[in-house]
This record gives structure tokens, sequence and C-alpha cells, in this order.
């Protein structure tokens, strides 16, 4: 699926001329799978977001305790198997600050994200509204969420994302198995600013979690 793009009329021939293309119907410009992201950094805003995953991405769903009325609640995770990160060229040199879209070909969740395009965020919430925009007070900053569907707490990415044994931090394959990942349709990638992670057994995440379409959830 293409990347949406931001393109100010005056530089539509500019961007026409790297490879990018209108969408009529929708009225964007858009960049084709095969293009190189870096070649239209200009129209990309990475003031907002620093992962760009492609279609098909994931949300991840598992079960937690609701850590306040101790309930058994729902929660979700974004999730891609072929993300870009938006990252500095070469840590290593004190002298250049230059940053590019690298491609990542492992499995990650993303965690505590501040940014969400609103394409993505207005789909998820057609089946999943408990994950909203709240406040955290163990981070003291905002994010994306998971709030607890029988009393509105919100529950925080570190327990699920960092603690071992969390909703999206397996240890082992049974852990796993506990993870459903559901295949999110969207014409446009998932814009997104959050964190994201190597995980050691990444590969039986996407081999022994249950895949369901969007279309089956109830």
């Amino acid at each position: 699926m293409p990347l949406r793009i931001n393109v100010p009329y005056k530089e539509k021939n500019e961007a026409k001329s790297k490879g990018a293309f209108w969408d009529n119907d929708l009225k964007t410009w858009y960049v084709p799978n095969h293009k190189n992201y870096n070649d239209f950094i200009k129209w990309i805003d990475t003031e907002k977001f620093n992962v760009i995953a492609k279609n098909p991405f994931y949300i991840g769903l598992n079960n937690r305790v609701c850590w306040k009325c101790r309930e058994i609640i729902e929660v979700i995770a974004l999730a891609s198997d072929n993300f870009y990160t938006y990252d500095y060229i070469d840590e290593d040199d004190d002298e250049n600050y230059d940053k590019a879209w690298f491609n990542e070909d492992y499995f990650s969740f993303f965690s505590m994200p501040d940014f969400i395009d609103n394409d993505s965020i207005n789909l998820i919430n057609q089946k999943f509204p408990f994950y909203k925009y709240g406040y955290s007070n163990h981070m003291k900053s905002r994010y994306w969420a998971n709030h607890c569907q029988k009393c509105g707490a919100l529950q925080g990415d570190f327990f699920n994302h960092n603690e071992p044994g969390g909703a999206f931090s397996p240890t082992s394959i049974d852990e796993c198995k506990e993870i459903t990942l559901i295949k999110v349709p969207s014409k446009f990638d998932l814009k997104i600013n959050a964190g994201y992670a190597w995980c050691s057994i990444e590969h039986q995440i996407l081999k022994n979690a249950k895949k369901i379409n969007w279309e089956d959830i109830d």
C-alpha cells in the first residue's frame, strides 16, 4: 500500500517528477511501494511520526488484569513485521546529525504512541473504543493507551510491553499463543510516533499467535 504525503500545490510537479502520484478520489498525493521514502522526506512530517508501518499492519489483542478494579480486560497494541524508522544515519558521528528512513524487517509491537494518523485511529476506534488518548501518571505524559472496559482506568504500556510476560512481552510459546494478531485493512500505510523494539522470540509471535482478519471481529 502507498504512503500518503503532504505536497503543497506549488511543489506538485517536483513531487510528480520523483514518482509521487495523485489520488483524485481522496485528494491526496502518495508514494508507491517501490519508491525510496528518502526521496520524499521534505513532504513527510517527521516532526510528528518516526515510524511508517507498511500495510497490512496488525493490531495485537490480548487480555490482562486491570491494575485498579482487578477485572480481566482486553488490551491492544499496533504492530508490524515490515516498517520504516526515521533515525540517525551514523550514530557514532558526533558531527553528523542527518537522519533517514530505514527499513526494518523484524516484528515489533509499538508502545506509548503519542501520534497515530487520523485514518488509522478512526478505523481502530470502530472496533476498540477503549483505545484512547490519555495521561499516564507513571510516564508523566500523554499517549494513545488502553483503558479498562469496566472502570475506565488507563492501562499503561510499560507493564504491557516492558514487563516479561506482559500482554505484548511474551517469554514463551504458550504466551505467544495467547495473542491474537488482527490484519488491519487500510489503503495507506500507518504513520505513528512510538517506541519499537526487536524481541528475541519475535518469530515465535508471528508463528504461534492466532491470526484473524478485520471482518472476523465481532
